[in-house]
């Protein structure tokens, strides 16, 4: 008997479980690793896989055969993997670790109204009530069922450093459906960690912070596999995936999910407390991803990402 691959919707989850545990690696890795230092190691651990994957899956012939092209997967590099991180990191540094999330959550709205204006990827009503819940739910999990405390933030220089975070994230995502067109998912990432990983690593060597990390325990050593190998090798490549199946806007409604994986995580291996509200919110997320999942577009084709963006070859 043949196992079924799984399909975009199994992938996205998963992403999500794989991005949700990130934050519970990423406090451990953080303990003996500077910022900088993780941001790097993290993604040439997945560079790495993502490589080794690639080499076995597609090779050389994948690759784009226009400068064109070579300049679509240069800026995939640069937005998502260097410029999303740097900004992310630095911003959160500054912001308190609320504001921090608040913000984030902005991210899957910015993508589906920049993804219907450049794009053309419509949205029906149903759709863009489950984005609401969706939204709604995420905000109940990061305010505990409490939205004073999310009044009571304070949005400050950190927040308008993680605000670029987030649009550099929307461009990961848009450029990438443009980019799809004519690149595998697999190559498009592969080629997208190949080109923004050493960005990562020229700023983490300016910071002095490059080789402290290799004299770090192994602790931290195993928290930053972790997010090479699952967080950032194997989630970003199945969120590509996801965009190229469903489209960039239904693809990052499963961001949502996030912070209820980390919530989960964080209890399960922090014994951090979760309360009923919190539990509340991460139902109304999972509602409202499914709704955006799984609700019919709205009458009428989408225009042509020509439309708004010129088609990037990726061969």
């Amino acid at each position: 008997m043949t196992l079924r691959r799984p399909g975009p919707l199994t992938k996205l989850t998963v992403a999500a479980v794989f991005w949700g545990g990130a934050f519970v690696a990423g406090k451990v890795a953080l303990r003996d690793v500077a910022p900088e230092a993780a941001a790097f190691w993290r993604f040439a651990i997945g560079a790495g896989v993502l490589a080794w994957i690639w080499a076995l899956r597609e090779g050389p012939a994948a690759l784009p055969r226009t400068a064109r092209g070579w300049a679509g997967l240069a800026a995939l590099g640069a937005s998502g993997v260097f410029a999303y991180n740097w900004f992310f990191f630095k911003g959160l540094a500054l912001a308190e670790a609320g504001a921090a999330a608040l913000v984030i959550t902005t991210n899957p709205a910015l993508t589906a109204l920049f993804s219907a204006f450049f794009l053309g990827e419509r949205l029906s009503r149903a759709r863009v009530a489950g984005f609401a819940l969706a939204a709604c739910g995420a905000l109940v999990v990061l305010s505990g069922g409490q939205p004073d405390r999310l009044l009571a933030l304070r949005l400050d220089a950190g927040a308008a450093w993680l605000g670029a975070a987030v649009l550099c994230w929307v461009v990961y995502v848009l450029l990438g459906k443009v980019v799809l067109e004519g690149t595998s998912p697999l190559t498009a990432t592969a080629a997208a960690f190949a080109l923004g990983t050493p960005l990562l690593g020229l700023a983490a060597l300016g910071a002095g912070e490059l080789g402290a990390a290799l004299g770090a325990p192994w602790e931290a050593w195993a928290a930053l596999a972790f997010m090479g190998i699952f967080s950032s090798a194997l989630g970003f490549l199945w969120f590509y995936e996801g965009v190229a199946a469903l489209g960039a806007s239904r693809a990052s409604v499963f961001i949502y999910l996030v912070p209820g994986f980390a919530l989960l995580f964080a209890w399960f291996l922090l014994g951090e407390a979760v309360s009923g509200p919190k539990l509340v919110g991460g139902a109304l997320v999972v509602a409202g991803v499914a709704l955006t999942s799984w609700a019919p577009a709205s009458s009428g084709q989408g225009r042509p990402s020509s439309a708004r963006l010129s088609r990037t070859p990726g061969r």
